[in-house]
Parts: structure tokens; C-alpha cells; sequence
């Protein structure tokens, strides 16, 4: 790849994301804001309530322009005429639309160029906010279209549709299959040995030491789970009651069909896309742009980040011990199991409380606390000192800034 080619694509990659964020971020902040206060609009002084309208209006027009001008000059780049990117007009649609065209790759790369960099070419090829833009915002509009078009062939209520928990979880594992392939296809298409990234290698349970190390992580990751999960959401329904509540009580599945289906995205799934996207892909990508220790704090906060719950901090230290975990072994196929079996360990805890509950039991947010108080020492005890083993264990194995990048200390 050309540095022009690389330069020119990450321009308009940066100008799509300023024109998404001047359109999504103000409507997103008003609509949490309204959320926790209904009335929020109707409260303030009625000019003031215009002029906050007005502005995010405003904004959200004005995000055309970057938006736009961005998509033309992305199209341009993919070897297609600029026309194409008024497709920007339809905001995330238009752009979810010129996401699959595909790359006419004689028009960026060169046989020289690839040649050239042969060793580090498929991971510059690989644009991470692109990558990003496509499989979380791109993707998923594909597929709400289709359920959306599904529901109305159908003549059912589409919010009904989506709220039912057992849908969420069929077509939740759906998403997923179809993520998972066209993922590996993208990988494969641009050059990556998928070998190399060690997910296939399960000769590595042979050794007792690395079952040992896998055993020894879960434990103290749950450990260190329980007991700052816990705190933090007990502390959280005082400033939030509302959204406390509403958590404690919302079911991930309500029939067995949504129980296997839930289960199977949550043990098989979720840590294999994760972990390639994350570990395999992005701490990689970064390691190489940033540094390795840059490389493991941002993909460790974007793990966290786009798991959309409270529990960001306890999310970024179970990425970062995953991140070092596939620099010491080189293997992603460890930090899998261990993500998996860890979610094995909440499943089977959901299974049990789905089974000991009737589907009338309610928790009001009084009841949780009542039910927590007692065992708040203990929990900080625990989190206390499987928090202090998770530093030790980071400390005596995060790896050094000139370490090789797992992928290419990987045979083929």
C-alpha cells in the first residue's frame, strides 16, 4: 500500500467520523438525558427548550458536510466514482451501502508496494475505524433491515419483535454466525494466515501448565467479578435506582429455545469474535502503530467500551489480562478458553436462577440493597484480594516493548 493510498483513506475514515458525531452524539446525550428525566424539555423555559432543538438541528445538518465529503473522497479510494458517496445523504444507511463495495485492489495496492512490505502488509491493509464503522454500525443495519422487512411481511408489531428476549437470543447467535464468516472471508481476503493467529492450536491443553494457567485465571477473574461487580452496582442504584432496577429483573431468556440459544452465543460465540477482534486484530494492529503497551490499553478500553455496561472497569482489567495472556502464549486459543469457560461459569448461574424463579418474581431496587448489605465486606475482601493477584499476575508477565506480536511468532 502507498503511503498516499493509506493517508487519503484515513482521512475520509477521520471526516465520516466527524460527520457521525455532530449528527449522533447530540441526539444520543439529549435522549439519555430525557430518559432519566421525561419532562427534561418541558421543564426549561420554552425559548431555551427551542434553542436546544434548534442547535442539535443544526448540528445534525451540518454533520452532512465532513459526512458527505468524506464518503465521496472513501468510494474514490475503494477505486469508484466519487458520485457514489452522495450515498452520505442517508447518513448511516448510505454509508452501511458503500461499505460493500469491494476494494478494487489494483487500485491501491501495488505489486511492488505488497512485495515491499511483505511481512507487515495484511495488518496495514486493515483500517481499524473502517473495521470498526462496518461490524458495529454497518452489519447490524443490515440486519435490523431484514428483521424490520421480516416483521412487516409478517404483519407483526416490529417493537414487539425486538423486545422479546428470546428473539434477541436466536437471532443474537444469527449475528453472530454470519459475522463470524464474513469475517474470516475479509481476513483471509486481504492475506491473513488465520493458522497464525493460534485459534486452532488445541494441542496446547496437552501441557497441565497452560490448563493450569487457564484454571487459575477464570477462578480469580470471577473471583475478582463477584466481588467488584457486586460493589459497583450496589453503589450505582443510589445515584441510579431507575436503570438498577430495571437490570436486576431483565431476562436474558425466557424458554429453553432462548436458554440454548443464549447459552451458546454466550460460551461459544462471544469469546471467539471477541478475542479475534480484539486480541487477535485490534491489540495487534495497535501494538504495531502505538507501541505494545498502547496497543493493549486502547483494545482493552474498547473492550470495555463496547460492552455498553456499567462495569467498564471491571471489563478493561479482564481485557488486559486476555492481551497479556496472548503475548505470553502466543496462542489465542487461551485467552478463548478462558473468556469461554468464564461465561460458562455465569451461564450456568443464569440457568440455576432462571430455574429457582417464577417468571412473576420481581426485585424492587429497596429489596437489592436490603439483600446486599450483608455481604458487602465480604465482597470487598474478595475483590480486595483477587484484585491484588490480578496485579501480580500482570506485573510479572506483561510483556516487553520489543516483544514479537503473536501472529508472526506463529508458524504456518
Amino acid at each position: 500500500m502507498t503511503i498516499k493510498n493509506t493517508n487519503s483513506k484515513n482521512h475520509s475514515i477521520n471526516l465520516i467520523l466527524c460527520g457521525l458525531a455532530f449528527q449522533f452524539i447530540p441526539l444520543l446525550t439529549l435522549g439519555l438525558i430525557s430518559q432519566k428525566n421525561e419532562r427534561f424539555l418541558a421543564s426549561l423555559y420554552p425559548p431555551l427548550s427551542l434553542l436546544i432543538i434548534l442547535l442539535i438541528l443544526g448540528l445534525l445538518l451540518y454533520g452532512y458536510v465532513p459526512l458527505v465529503k468524506g464518503c465521496r473522497l472513501y468510494i474514490h479510494d475503494k477505486g469508484y466514482p466519487s458520485n457514489w458517496g452522495w450515498l452520505g445523504l442517508l447518513s448511516i444507511w448510505g454509508l452501511s451501502v458503500l461499505f460493500l463495495f469491494p476494494t478494487k485492489r489494483n487500485k491501491l495496492y501495488s505489486e511492488e508496494s505488497l512485495a515491499k512490505d511483505s511481512i507487515n502488509h495484511p495488518f496495514n491493509k486493515l483500517n481499524i475505524p473502517e473495521f470498526l464503522l462496518f461490524w458495529f454500525l454497518g452489519f447490524p443495519i443490515y440486519i435490523l433491515t431484514i428483521v424490520g422487512l421480516f416483521g412487516l411481511v409478517n404483519n407483526r408489531d416490529f417493537s414487539e419483535l425486538i423486545e422479546n428476549a428470546d428473539f434477541n437470543a436466536v437471532i443474537g447467535v444469527i449475528v453472530s454466525l454470519f459475522i463470524g464468516l464474513f469475517l474470516f472471508l475479509e481476513l483471509r481476503r486481504v492475506g491473513f494466515d488465520l493458522r497464525k493467529f493460534g485459534i486452532f492450536n488445541l494441542g496446547i491443553l496437552k501441557h497441565q501448565k497452560n490448563l493450569k494457567l487457564i484454571i487459575f485465571i477464570v477462578i480469580i477473574e470471577y473471583a475478582f467479578a463477584w466481588g467488584f461487580y457486586s460493589l459497583n452496582l450496589y453503589y450505582i442504584s443510589f445515584i441510579f435506582p431507575d436503570y438498577v432496577e430495571k437490570f436486576i429483573n431483565e431476562s436474558c431468556f425466557t424458554n429453553v429455545i432462548g436458554l440454548i440459544f443464549w447459552s451458546f452465543s454466550a460460551i461459544v460465540c462471544a469469546p471467539l469474535l471477541e478475542e479475534l477482534i480484539c486480541r487477535g486484530i485490534i491489540l495487534q494492529k495497535w501494538a504495531m502503530k502505538w507501541g505494545i503497551k498502547a496497543g493493549i490499553f486502547t483494545s482493552s478500553l474498547l473492550f470495555a467500551i463496547f460492552h455498553l455496561r456499567f462495569d467498564i472497569v471491571g471489563l478493561f482489567i479482564a481485557g488486559t489480562i486476555f492481551c497479556v495472556l496472548y503475548f505470553k502464549t502466543g496462542k489465542l486459543i487461551v485467552p478463548i478458553l478462558c473468556h469461554s469457560l468464564y461465561n460458562t461459569i455465569v451461564t450456568i448461574f443464569r440457568i440455576r436462577h432462571y430455574y429457582s424463579s417464577s417468571n412473576v418474581d420481581f426485585i424492587s431496587v429497596n429489596d437489592y440493597r436490603a439483600s446486599m448489605e450483608p455481604l458487602l465486606g465480604q465482597k470487598a475482601i474478595v475483590a480486595a484480594i483477587s484484585f491484588a493477584v490480578i496485579m501480580v499476575f500482570l506485573y510479572r508477565n506483561f510483556p516487553k516493548q520489543d516483544d514479537i506480536l503473536p501472529y508472526y511468532r506463529n508458524p504456518k
